[in-house]
């Protein structure tokens, strides 16, 4: 487990509330990337503009419509929609105690109970603190060019009820609200 883990964990572990945007964005770079495996795993402030300069150089893209270039992966996660979720394959996190969870892997098919991984699409950093990401990847040739998000077809008050039991269990001390 790397320092900045352990520090990030120190510091939920401390706090009574707490916001970490500004706090990953030195948390950054490409974990692994397997092009014949069409998947890439990265740290939560990676930005999108470095991801797809690496894949350009196997001809491949970003499945998911991403704004800003100088977002980071983490950013487009927190406040991404239906068109990500479809692609994150797993995710490692810092709950509400300060313990380092691991959700999904790098595989497609996960039987492992909820999908926490894409639960946890759009939920803007309120429900635990996401440090690393890994998701699927396609060859340029699939792709169309993105010009909007997917939008979510899920009702807000569906969304409130889900978001407030994942905070009973990611987020027992409310640190994220």
């Amino acid at each position: 487990m790397s320092e900045r883990i352990e520090q990030l964990q120190a510091m939920i572990k401390q706090a009574d509330s707490l916001h970490l945007c500004t706090e990953m964005l030195d948390y950054s770079g490409i974990i692994e990337y397997y092009p014949e495996e069409l998947v890439m795993t990265a740290k939560a402030g990676t930005s999108i503009a470095e991801i797809q300069a690496t894949l350009a150089e196997n001809n491949q893209a970003l499945a998911f419509f991403t704004e800003d270039q100088a977002e980071s992966i983490g950013a487009a996660y927190a406040n991404g929609g239906q068109d990500l979720s479809d692609y994150v394959l797993g995710i490692k996190i810092i709950d509400g105690n300060g313990e380092l969870l691991n959700f999904g892997g790098q595989v497609m098919k996960n039987v492992a109970g909820y999908d926490v991984s894409r639960l946890l699409v759009g939920s803007k950093g309120q429900l635990a603190l996401v440090t690393q990401i890994s998701f699927k990847v396609l060859p340029k040739s699939y792709i169309a060019k993105l010009t909007a998000p997917i939008k979510s077809t899920a009702s807000s008050g569906l969304r409130q009820k889900i978001e407030q039991k994942l905070k009973q269990v990611f987020d027992p001390r409310g640190v994220f609200n």
